[in-house]
């Protein structure tokens, strides 16, 4: 009989490894659990506190400089009892992605989600696509100093195309410059779900910059084309860091207000409950405090909300600020502080019924709270700056985007473009400039990008250098010589045409085609050997361009918050009436203006139009509450009132404006309109030349007619006087207005206004732009020789017609000067 010997072996393994496997099981099962943390000290704004009680994962390594505090407020504030809060809940277990070398062990992934449960979101967007062969995106997140002492878990879940090669394509995650993740992506069937850990010391307090970047490749095609296939997306409802500490996310100090951060949809709340809203004098202060904490927050999805009341419904991202005296605040606040009746005090407390802390902003009357809140917005308005040397955008891109008023360059290291080497197809970055409200060059400017870049000789003839400036092509390079090249501040010009007041994102793209692509044998695609490269020496150029503002211009008041960021009286701001909806939307619309100006705006709430001309102005209501004047200086029809709005269905159709020279017009049988029809026709035929351009100068603007479709609307025009500007925020019905203001804080949304009326319509995904034909300049600057002589350029570039009309009479003159010189000269 032959015996097997390996089988005994086999059950001696089988057999031990059952033993260890118990073991491990059982000393994790005998850990002892872990201690709740100790509730937070009550917040004050005083000097800080020391902290008692918290305990660090590890000892917290040197901090980098954080961004710079908002001073505390000094008030002497007692503790405030808090509220017994209720446990939050623990995020769901991870779930288990397809069978991968990198997928964590069920069992361990169930144990790390056991322990937590704090979450901070990360992505500031609905959502996160990382496109093409190659790209990145960064951004700043705050977190408070227990936060950071913590221990903390990220949370990664993404899905990609089913086109991109796992074997040649990778994810990395990176925070302060450490890779937290980097692996192949693989995961086109279902989202892949990952936990991780954070390192001890990788976290900061105060802003930490996230960076997901993501190399792919195609699996079968190589043509440039076939980049726009390749995609990852990062589920913001899944990606989030988990804090050990239950406790890490409760406020301490009013600095901590800067960690709000976002929820699953990249937005930002900031609920105010304010008993007395009905009060006409409190809601001045409101509107102040509103633009406070948006600069306090500065995040660039952030809204506002009122109501009377608490309500359970506290969402992540979402701060609750109390605000009212001690009378008014006991009936909602039980345990609030006694000091709040002698002094006006702030404080942190529990929000009822919620375990996130709500900020409490209380005292013995109005102008106590007032002098309060006024102290708390001067810490953060930079309204004393004379100009500002950068915008704000790290909460969206990682770093603030340069501000240009004048001729500049700046080389691509301090745009957050560093040198790259690149071996596949479609190579593509991009950078932001920003310029000022004043900005006058569209018609005649150009800029310069001076490249540093090189290619190899595999790169084709026909390969070709694109830039983009905000979308729109601005200037093509084409590669007509083989065997490669080294561009050393090779000049690229970029029309000005596309460029408008605040952040301008330019993109450069390098489409590169070589012998291997056309070929594609298998595994081409996987080749990693370099392309191309782009050094960080290059320079953007910016020229001297003419400054003069233009209104309506809802561009630059999106963009810097002009015209009501110049000046320093008080901007009237009529309200349709004083209710939730319409303050929830005036506070959302001013604190996106104080983001952009990076200043409060000085506000007085009126409910009455009747000393409001001559003077910048805002208007925030439903059409029906506007009076019909208004409506008319600022170029709408009357006759909206009535018809655009919740009762428009039932209302008949006006026949009577209808004439023969409209039906004329409109069917072509106007035998004028049909010559210049023609001629325009051939001038843009043989000379690219549009009837627009064929102008002596612009148009008129017609009035306006929202259309049923339309939510809400934001208008611009000059008031009746011609010396200020006015701007209004219409909704057809409340309702309406404060959902199409919702839609407008987003910041894509925000940045696409433009021209005199921007339409949220709920049929189009954009918001639809009315643009401006006649606009009236207001000078921002002492007259000079040099920008008056730019201005000019820039509208006779617009009016062409105007120019050779110039020109024209320019010879004219010269030819009677020179024949009435001659006849006095010489021989009679």
């Amino acid at each position: 009989m032959i015996i097997n010997t390996r089988f005994p072996r086999l059950l001696f393994v089988a057999a031990m490894l059952a033993s260890t496997g118990a073991l491990s099981v059982s000393s994790l099962a005998q850990q002892p659990a872990q201690s709740p943390a100790p509730a937070s000290s009550p917040f004050d704004m005083g000097p800080e506190r020391s902290r008692q009680g918290v305990t660090p994962s590890a000892p917290p390594s040197p901090q980098t400089p954080a961004p710079a505090p908002v001073p505390q407020v000094q008030r002497p504030i007692p503790a405030a009892p808090k509220t017994p809060a209720a446990p939050a809940p623990a995020p769901a277990p991870a779930a288990t992605a397809s069978p991968s070398p990198v997928t964590a062990p069920a069992p361990q992934a169930a144990a790390k989600a056991s322990t937590e449960t704090a979450r901070r979101y990360l992505i500031p967007a609905p959502s996160l696509r990382l496109n093409g062969e190659v790209q990145q995106r960064s951004w700043s997140v705050y977190l408070t100093e227990e936060q950071a002492a913590t221990g903390a878990k990220l949370h990664l879940t993404y899905q990609n195309s089913i086109v991109v090669a796992p074997e040649a394509s990778r994810l990395s995650v990176t925070i302060n410059d450490v890779e937290i993740y980097g692996d192949k992506i693989a995961s086109p069937d279902q989202p892949f779900e990952r936990v991780l850990d954070i390192p001890p010391g990788v976290l900061k307090a105060g802003g930490n910059m996230v960076r997901f970047a993501a190399n792919q490749r195609h699996r079968t095609d190589c043509t440039v084309e076939s980049t726009f296939e390749l995609w990852t997306d990062i589920d913001p409802k899944r990606t989030f860091l988990a804090f050990d500490d239950e406790r890490s996310d409760r406020f301490n100090r009013l600095d901590d207000v800067r960690a709000v951060g976002v929820d699953g949809s990249g937005k930002t709340r900031f609920r105010l409950i304010v008993p007395a809203l009905d009060q006409l004098g409190a809601t001045d202060v409101l509107m102040r405090l509103a633009q406070g904490l948006s600069l306090v927050g500065g995040m660039p999805n952030q809204s506002f909300s009122f109501q009377k009341t608490i309500t359970p419904d506290l969402r992540p991202g979402e701060l609750a600020v109390f605000v009212g005296t001690p009378d008014e605040l006991r009936p909602i606040l039980p345990n609030l502080a006694a000091a709040a009746s002698s002094a006006a005090v702030a404080s942190f407390t529990d929000y009822p019924g919620h375990g996130s802390s709500a900020l409490v902003l209380s005292g013995p009357s109005w102008p106590a709270l007032q002098g309060l809140i006024d102290s708390f917005v001067a810490s953060t308005d930079g309204g004393s700056i004379q100009r500002r040397d950068t915008l704000a955008t790290s909460s969206w891109r990682g770093i603030d985007t340069p501000f240009l008023f004048a001729e500049k360059s700046i080389d691509f290291n301090s745009l957050g473009v560093s040198s790259e080497e690149f071996s596949g197809r479609l190579y593509r970055t991009e950078f932001t400039i920003g310029v000022p409200a004043d900005f006058y060059a569209n018609a005649y400017g150009e800029a310069r990008i001076l490249l540093d870049a090189a290619y190899v000789s595999e790169v084709l003839p026909g390969s070709h250098i694109d830039v983009f400036v905000n979308g729109n092509i601005a200037s093509t390079v084409p590669i007509t010589s083989d065997g490669g090249a080294i561009l050393r501040h090779l000049p690229i010009k970029l029309t000005l045409r596309h460029f408008k007041p605040g952040v301008n994102t330019i993109t450069l793209e390098a489409a590169l085609l070589t012998a291997s692509d056309k070929a594609c044998a298998p595994g081409a695609t996987a080749n990693e050997g370099t392309r191309f490269a782009l050094f960080g020496t290059s320079q953007f150029e910016m020229p001297d361009f003419a400054r003069i503002a233009r209104v309506p211009n809802l561009g630059a008041t999106s963009g810097t918050g002009f015209p009501y960021s110049t000046g320093t009286e008080s901007v009237p701001l009529f309200l349709g009436r004083i209710d939730e909806k319409t303050l929830g939307s005036a506070a959302t619309f001013l604190g996106k203006i104080a983001t952009a100006s990076h200043r409060a705006i000085p506000v007085s709430v009126t409910i009455s139009t009747a000393r409001i001309a001559g003077r910048n102005a805002l208007f925030v209501g439903a059409i029906s509450e506007f009076p019909a004047n208004i409506l008319t200086d600022l170029g709408i029809e009357q006759k909206s009132r009535g018809s655009w709005g919740e009762n428009s269905d039932h209302i008949p159709a006006d026949r009577a404006s209808l004439t023969l020279q409209d039906w004329q017009d409109r069917n072509g049988n106007n035998f004028f309109g049909r010559q210049l029809s023609s001629v325009a026709d051939w001038a843009k035929r043989n000379f690219d030349l549009s009837a627009p351009m064929l102008r002596f100068a612009p148009a008129g603007d017609a009035i306006y007619v929202p259309p049923k479709t339309a939510g809400m609307i934001i208008a611009q025009e000059n008031d009746p006087t011609q010396t200020g500007t006015w701007t209004a925020v219409i909704g057809a019905t409340g309702d309406e207005l404060s959902a199409g203001m919702e839609a407008f804080s987003a910041r894509e949304a925000w940045n696409q206004l433009d021209g005199r009326v921007s339409v949220h319509d709920v049929s189009e995904a954009d918001p639809v732009i009315v643009p401006v034909n006649w606009f009236h300049f207001t000078p921002t600057a002492n007259f000079s020789l040099s920008n008056a002589r730019l201005i000019a350029t820039n509208w006779l570039s617009d009016n062409i017609m105007s120019y050779g009309l110039l020109l024209v009479a320019s010879a004219i003159l010269v030819g009677l000067a020179t024949g009435g010189l001659l006849t006095r000269l010489g021989r009679k």
